[in-house]
């Protein structure tokens, strides 16, 4: 087990439902180690309810998304397969719109961040390793967009999180084109996610948090 928890999500100012996540390490041979990571969301968005289930598998060192999946529930059900062959990321996406595929070009550092999904940013997170600032490719599913980007370690900062107050590093994804992501960790572990031009916070539940 790496992590698994609760986060309560918000968007402007309103709480709009909430992530459970979990994230598992295991051994792939020469590869080295494969993440598998899954969540499910369940929100409400514009008076509508829907249910979110994710998917995502990595392999390496560097945290490379090998498969990718999304089951959005609801009025506009849409399921999202990502899938890794070589240096491309293929998206397959059945919607009421009808079927679509788009391909993204990536370089070695790429991680995907899709929309309202706070346990990605660990992923982007471990892209750092021990440098302050690394560039990467950051693809959100959802939206079917693709955005170069920089992760900047901004240091260590007091953070409320519930009642606690924790001393918390603070990274940042900035882009030329997209809003500037903050996240703050506790270790590996993310406990906060917001995007101010969004207006969109993830906070993780004191009684849902879990580590071993």
């Amino acid at each position: 087990m790496v992590d698994s928890g609760i986060f309560t999500l918000y968007l402007e100012g309103a709480r709009i439902g909430e992530e459970r996540f979990i994230i598992r390490r295991e051994r792939a041979g020469s590869a080295g180690f494969v993440l598998r990571a899954g969540a499910e969301l369940n929100l409400k968005l514009d008076g509508s309810t829907m249910r979110v289930s994710v998917a995502l598998e990595t392999v390496g060192p560097s945290y490379r998304p090998l498969r990718y999946e999304s089951e959005i529930n609801g009025a506009a059900a849409t399921t999202i397969v990502g899938t890794l062959s070589r240096d491309r990321i293929r998206l397959d996406v059945r919607s009421p719109r009808g079927d679509e595929m788009k391909e993204f070009l990536v370089p070695e550092e790429v991680v995907l961040l899709d929309k309202y999904v706070a346990h990605h940013y660990f992923f982007a997170s471990k892209l750092l390793a021990a440098e302050r600032s690394v560039a990467a490719s950051v693809i959100v599913p959802r939206d079917r967009n693709q955005q170069a980007v920089r992760i900047v370690d901004q240091g260590v900062e007091p953070v409320s999180i519930g009642s606690a107050e924790l001393e918390l590093g603070h990274i940042t994804i900035v882009s030329q084109t997209g809003p500037t992501h903050h996240v703050w960790l506790d270790g590996d572990r993310v406990m906060k996610v917001e995007v101010p031009e969004h207006a969109f916070l993830a906070v993780r539940s004191e009684n849902g948090d879990s580590t071993n």
